[in-house]
């Protein structure tokens, strides 16, 4: 059964125990090249993650994040971290160094899991999302961010559930995620929709992009 967090934590714990296989290699790559991923949300984070979720390559395809939907207050996202029982926070932090000593670490990606019924994911209870900060981007860190999400859900918040995504055409992250093993799956609907944009060009703010949904095999889990 599910168990995730559904308040602010006190402080964020870096993922110090085995996650599975994958996991694991996934988290020595990350800290390889000077990243960690810490669990929990403290309000100072919740402040940077704000931050972030205004940058235009988050903004496009996950308006919601600076808002009141979700991280646009630290009311709205307490509100938020109890939504569907809870939600289990991913942080990507990078390692401040300073004389050849790590001092600190400076947020540069978040990604979060809790349970949300998708009636396109009939086997995927997990719901889950995956940012990276623009300081993060073109680094190679993506695939093992979110293999560490995965495979921290599995093995620290809810075990041997399906975890899915639901993402846009258009996104270049659509083209990762069946790198690290989601299966897209079928669309009812199949006809593209209107979503939000940040193009200047588009009418009325909106442009036609098509609903992707993908499942990440329980039996890659372990």
């Amino acid at each position: 059964m599910a168990n995730f967090p559904n308040s602010f934590a006190d402080k964020v714990q870096p993922i110090d125990q085995s996650i599975g296989e994958r996991g694991d290699a996934s988290l020595a790559t990350l800290q390889a090249k000077g990243f960690v991923v810490a669990t929990g949300l403290t309000r100072y984070f919740a402040g940077a993650i704000s931050i972030i979720g205004q940058q235009p390559h988050i903004r496009e395809y996950c308006p919601k994040d600076p808002t009141p939907a979700r991280f646009g207050t630290e009311e709205s996202t307490e509100q938020w971290l109890k939504k569907g029982g809870g939600r289990a926070m991913f942080l990507l932090l990078s390692e401040v160094v300073q004389k050849d000593e790590v001092v600190g670490h400076q947020l540069a990606g978040y990604g979060w899991t809790g349970t949300e019924e998708c009636a396109e994911l009939p086997d995927s209870p997990i719901t889950s999302a995956y940012r990276l900060g623009a300081s993060a981007l073109g680094k190679g860190l993506a695939g093992d961010f979110v293999q560490v999400v995965v495979s921290g859900t599995n093995a620290l918040y809810a075990p041997g559930e399906g975890i899915g995504l639901e993402t846009w055409q258009c996104n270049h992250a659509a083209r990762l995620y069946p790198k690290v093993g989601f299966v897209p799956q079928p669309n009812p609907h199949e006809a593209p929709e209107l979503r939000p944009t940040l193009d200047p060009s588009a009418v009325d703010g909106k442009v036609m992009d098509t609903r992707l949904y993908m499942s990440y095999p329980t039996e890659l889990l372990g």
